[in-house]
């Protein structure tokens, strides 16, 4: 028995339990359960959960969105996603003095994150890298230093997402604990990294940044950054994906 075929069975005993216990009270546990019953073989952010299949649980809304990797841009700088957050950011809403940058960034259209600034990727083929493009509100290009490197990104892809399966589930609350169901699962393929680039010149895997301020223990009011994914929606998964059937 492959690695699909053993997956779509364990899919089937977890649906047949309906509603599952959380495996702790956090309200984004969905993953964390779902891997538990799974007897996920990961527990490496960096290798896939399920043998050679990386597994991904989300919500049964008709626009949800996957997290497909996280991947933060190179550059000159040290720490190249504070230095964005400190010099295009925003100040953060508690602590006025430290600057967060939280927002989504597109190949396929200029997009704001702030007051005074607009981003756009640009998938170029000749220094094989996606580059960060920042623009001021008039349109005038400022920066274009960070980037990924399409041999960086390439390798993440291969060992992470050569087969992927996404899990659908609800969700309810009874007396203030989570159960979770999981009503579908959906099994998929990587074919080859130019149809990644293609998705991304398209808009239609995009870039999520999203770092903030600590609140609370002993960095509180310090910076925090919390990732850089690569994103797809749901209804999109199967332009970079095949699925198995």
């Amino acid at each position: 028995m492959n690695t699909v075929q053993l997956l779509k069975r364990k899919f089937k005993e977890i649906n047949s339990k309906g509603y599952i216990k959380s495996i702790n009270n956090n309200k984004n546990s969905s993953g964390l359960t779902l891997e538990y019953q799974l007897e996920s073989t990961g527990g490496d952010f960096n290798i896939p959960d399920f043998y050679d299949i990386e597994i991904k649980a989300i919500r049964q809304y008709k626009f949800a969105d996957i997290t497909l990797f996280n991947s933060g841009p190179d550059g000159k700088y040290v720490t190249p996603t504070q230095w964005l957050s400190e010099n295009f950011g925003y100040p953060d809403k508690d602590y006025k003095n430290t600057k967060v940058f939280k927002g989504d960034v597109y190949a396929n259209k200029n997009n704001p994150i702030g007051r005074f600034f607009t981003y756009k990727l640009k998938v170029d083929r000749n220094q094989k890298r996606i580059i960060l493009l920042i623009y001021n509100s008039y349109g005038k290009l400022l920066n274009s230093d960070l980037y990924w490197d399409f041999d960086s990104l390439e390798e993440k892809i291969t060992r992470k997402l050569k087969k992927i399966a996404i899990f659908e589930f609800s969700k309810k609350i009874v007396d203030n604990v989570y159960y979770y169901k999981y009503t579908t699962c959906n099994i998929y393929r990587y074919t080859n990294f130019e149809r990644f680039l293609k998705c991304v010149e398209n808009g239609i895997i995009y870039v999520t940044f999203n770092t903030g301020v600590n609140k609370s223990g002993p960095y509180i009011g310090k910076f925090s950054d919390h990732g850089t994914a690569f994103r797809v929606s749901k209804n999109n998964i199967c332009k970079m994906f095949d699925r198995f059937t």
